[in-house]
C-alpha cells in the first residue's frame, strides 16, 4: 500500500528534526546539515531513483555493503570519536531508507532513525534550542504514529488497494496536538519527580572542538595572543544578589586558574608541584582553606564550558568547593583540577577576597622561598631597572606596588606580538618593544620582583567578564584570558596586576536580546540539563512550605463550623444533583457519539413513531420488539442493525456500496414505519441502547 502524502510529510519533518539535533550537538557541520536537508527534501519523489536501483540486480545490496565497509573504516581510523562515526552511519541509513522507501513500514524505520539522532545529540546539546527540536519531534512523531497506525490497519482490514488513506485532517491533527501536550505534561512531571542518580558520563565522545593553551604546566610567552580575540564563552559565573554591592567596589575581580613557578627565559612552567587528591567531606563539600577574616566571602555558581583544560576557576582565595565529583586534585599553589577536561561542570565556590590587609604573617621556608626566587641567567639591565624603580620603596609591598605602577604607566598593551631580536623576551619587552600583552607584563613584573629577592609567581586565569543583568552572572569569554602576579609580601600572597588592559576596549557590548537568550540558555542548563537530586529535595521542601503557608488557619475552620446546618445540607444536595446531571448528560453524549450516523437516523425515525430502546436493551432485542410492533419494518431494520454491529464492534468501516445500501434501508424504514397507538407510545422508553 503506497504511503499517504500526510504520512510522508510527517516522516520528512522527523528526519529534518533529527538532522537539526545533530547539528546543535556539533556532530554535523553547517555544510553537512545543509546538504543532508536538501537530500531529505529531494526524497519526496523517490520513485524514479528507487526503480532505477532496483532494476539493476544486486545494486542495492552493493550500496549497503560499501556503506558498511566505509562506516567500519570511519569508526576505526577516520572519526575523531565513536559518536561522530555513529552519527554519520545514522545519517546514511536515514537517507538510504528515504530514497528506497516502498511502503509505510519503511517510513517507520525512518522515524526510529530520527529518534536515535535525538538520543545521540542529547548528551552534548546544552542550549535551549534542543527544547524546540524536542517539541517538534514530539508533535510530528505523535502525528506520524497515528497516521502509521491508520495506514497499517487500513492495509490489514481493507481489501481494496485504492481505499482512502488518512491525511491532513483537522480532527486528526488536533488529536495529535492534544496527545503531544498530554505526553509533554506527563514526561515533564516524571522528569522532575524521578530521583536523579548523578550526572551521566558518555565516553563515546571525549574530544572538544577547541583546545586552549595557557592553562597547562608550561606556557610560552605570547600564547594568550591566540585566544584574546576569541569570543567563545569559557564560563558563566552566577553571583548571589546580596553580593552585587560588593562586586561594584571590586572592578579588578578575577577568576584564578593555574599558578606557574619556574621561568627558563622563554616560558613559564611548573617545575615542582605537589599534588594530592582531596575527598569530599561529610558535609558534601571540599574544604580547601581556612577562613582568616581578612576579607569578605564571595559565593559563586560557575558553569564551566569544555575548552581543553582540567582547571577549575574561582575568585582567590578559594575556601570551599562543591562539585559533582568524589575527589578533586589540589596543588600546593591553590590550583584545583578535575579528572575530565571534556565535560561541562557546574560547581559552587566560596572564596575569601583580598582586602589589602596583611596575611598570616608566617614566613616561607627556605626551600619554598628558593622555588619562587628561581631565575635563569638574567641581564644586568633588568636588575638595574628593578632597583631604579624601587629605590624609594620602604618594603617588599611598596616595591611591588612601585614596579606595578611603572609597568602600567610606561608600557603599552597590545595584541600585536612580534619578536625582532634574540634577547630574552622579558628584556626585549622592557627595552625594545615596550609593548605586549598581559603575559609579558606579568612575566616582567615577576622577574623584576625575584631579582629584588621578593618571592613571586605568575597566575593564569580570566578577568571578570561582562555582566548579564537578566541572569545575574558574568559571561567570561576566551578573550578574557589574563595573566597577573602573586607576590609574597606582608606575610602572605598578594595580587599585583601591571597590565593596562583597560585601555584596550573589549569590543561592542552584546545586545539586550543576546543577553536575554543567553540567560534563557543558562536557565535551561540549570533547571533541565543539570537538574539534580539536591534540586529535587529543595523543590520538595519549598513545596511543603508553600502548602503549610496556604493551609487554612484555625479561625477559618471555626467560621465554617458556625454556618447553619440547613445551609450546609442544601449545599451538599445541590452538589450531588450537579454530579448526577453531568453524569447523565455525559452518558447520553457518549452513547450518541458511539452511534454510526445511519443507525442514529434510523433511531430518530422510529422515535418519531413512539419506538425507543429501553435501558439495557440491545440493538437486536430492540429490533425484535419493533418487528413485533411493525412487521413491515423488520427487514430494513435488520439490515441496519447488522451493519451497526459490524461497524461498532468489529471496527470494519462501510464500503461505498454498503453505505449506499444503508441509505436505502433508512428510506425504506421511513416508508414502512406508521403512527403507533397510544398504548405503545406510553410504554416506550426514552433512552438509546447501552450496548
Amino acid at each position: 500500500m503506497s504511503p499517504s502524502p500526510a504520512l510522508r510529510l510527517a516522516t520528512l519533518i522527523l528526519a529534518c528534526d533529527g538532522l537539526v539535533a545533530l547539528h546543535l550537538a556539533g556532530l554535523i557541520g553547517d555544510g553537512g546539515v545543509a546538504a543532508a536537508l536538501l537530500a531529505v527534501l529531494a526524497t519526496w519523489r523517490n520513485a524514479p531513483f528507487r526503480d532505477r536501483v532496483n532494476a539493476v540486480p544486486g545494486l542495492a545490496r552493493g550500496l549497503v555493503l560499501v556503506a558498511a565497509i566505509a562506516s567500519a573504516v570511519d569508526l576505526g581510523y577516520l572519526a575523531s570519536s565513536t559518536l561522530d562515526g555513529l552519527s554519520r552511519l545514522l545519517l546514511f541509513l536515514l537517507l538510504y531508507r528515504l530514497a528506497m522507501c516502498n511502503g509505510v513500514r519503511d517510513l517507520r524505520d525512518v522515524a526510529f532513525l530520527a529518534f536515535f539522532m535525538l538520543v545521540a545529540a542529547a548528551p552534548f546539546t546544552f542550549g535551549v534550542g534542543y527544547l524546540f527540536v524536542f517539541l517538534v519531534f514530539l508533535v510530528a512523531g505523535t502525528w506520524m504514529l497515528m497516521l502509521y497506525h491508520i495506514a497499517v490497519e487500513s492495509e490489514r482490514l481493507t481489501s481494496r488497494p485504492d481505499a482512502p488513506a488518512a491525511g491532513l485532517g483537522r480532527d486528526l491533527l488536533g488529536l495529535s496536538l492534544g496527545a503531544s501536550v498530554a505526553t509533554l505534561a506527563i514526561t515533564a512531571a516524571l522528569f522532575f519527580v524521578i530521583p536523579r542518580i548523578g550526572q551521566a558520563a558518555l565516553t563515546l565522545r571525549t574530544h572538544t572542538s577547541r583546545m586552549v593553551t595557557g592553562f597547562s604546566d608550561r606556557v610560552e610567552l605570547g600564547s594568550f595572543g591566540q585566544i584574546e580575540t576569541d569570543d567563545a564563552i569559557a564560563m558563566r559565573v552566577h553571583i548571589p544578589e546580596q553580593a552585587a554591592g560588593e562586586l561594584e567596589r571590586r572592578p579588578g575581580l578575577r577568576w584564578r586558574g593555574v599558578a606557574l613557578d619556574t621561568y627558563d627565559g622563554h616560558a613559564w612552567s611548573v617545575a615542582r608541584r605537589e599534588r594530592s587528591g582531596l575527598w569530599r567531606s561529610p558535609t558534601g563539600e571540599f574544604e580547601l582553606g581556612r577562613f582568616r577574616g581578612t576579607g569578605p566571602v564571595l559565593s559563586q555558581e560557575v558553569y564551566l564550558e569544555p575548552f581543553g583544560t582540567d582547571v577549575l576557576f574561582a575568585a582567590p582565595r578559594l575556601l570551599h568547593l562543591s562539585v559533582r565529583a568524589n575527589a578533586i586534585v589540589v596543588d600546593d599553589t591553590g590550583g584545583v583540577s578535575v579528572p575530565s577536561a571534556a565535560a561541562r561542570f557546574r560547581y559552587f565556590a566560596h572564596s575569601e577576597l583580598e582586602s589589602g590587609r596583611a596575611g598570616s604573617g608566617e614566613p616561607l621556608d627556605a626551600e619554598t622561598r628558593a622555588r619562587f626566587l628561581q631565575l635563569p641567567p638574567l641581564s644586568a639591565h633588568v636588575r638595574a631597572l628593578a632597583r631604579e624603580v624601587t629605590a624609594d620603596a620602604g618594603g617588599a609591598r611598596e616595591a611591588a606596588a612601585a614596579l606595578t605602577a611603572h609597568l602600567a604607566g610606561r608600557y603599552r598593551y597590545t595584541l600585536t606580538l612580534r619578536r625582532t631580536t634574540t634577547l630574552d623576551p622579558v628584556e626585549e619587552f622592557l627595552f625594545v618593544q615596550r609593548s605586549g600583552n598581559c603575559e609579558y607584563f606579568a612575566a616582567a613584573l615577576a622577574v623584576m620582583l625575584r631579582s629584588l629577592g621578593i618571592p613571586a609567581r605568575v597566575v593564569n586565569g580570566f578577568q571578570r567578564g561582562e555582566w548579564n543583568p537578566y541572569g545575574r552572572y558574568f559571561i567570561v569569554r576566551l578573550r578574557d584570558a589574563h595573566s597577573w602576579v602573586e607576590a609574597y609580601v606582608s606575610g602572605g600572597w598578594m595580587t599585583f596586576d601591571p597590565s593596562p588592559r583597560g585601555d584596550v576596549g573589549p569590543g561592542e557590548p552584546p545586545a539586550p536580546v543576546a543577553l536575554y537568550l543567553d540567560a534563557l540558555r543558562v536557565r535551561w542548563y540549570r533547571y533541565v540539563v543539570g537538574w539534580s537530586l539536591q534540586d529535587q529535595v529543595l523543590a520538595t521542601v519549598r513545596l511543603h512550605q508553600a502548602a503549610l503557608a496556604w493551609r487554612p488557619s484555625a479561625p477559618d475552620l471555626r467560621a465554617w463550623r458556625a454556618l447553619p446546618r440547613e445551609l450546609v445540607i442544601l449545599a451538599v444536595l445541590v452538589a450531588l444533583l450537579a454530579v448526577l446531571l453531568v453524569s447523565r448528560c455525559g452518558g447520553h453524549a457518549a452513547a450518541r457519539a458511539a452511534l454510526p450516523k445511519f443507525y442514529a437516523r434510523a433511531l430518530r425515525t422510529l422515535a418519531r413513531r413512539g419506538l425507543r430502546p429501553h435501558d439495557g436493551e440491545t440493538a437486536r432485542e430492540f429490533a425484535q420488539r419493533v418487528e413485533a410492533a411493525v412487521p413491515a419494518c423488520a427487514e430494513p431494520l435488520a439490515r441496519l442493525t447488522a451493519a451497526y454491529e459490524r461497524v461498532r464492534f468489529s471496527l470494519r468501516p462501510l464500503t461505498t456500496g454498503e453505505a449506499t445500501t444503508m441509505e436505502e434501508s433508512v428510506l425504506e424504514l421511513r416508508r414502512h414505519a406508521g403512527p403507533l397507538s397510544g398504548h405503545l407510545r406510553s410504554t416506550a422508553a426514552s433512552r438509546p441502547p447501552l450496548q
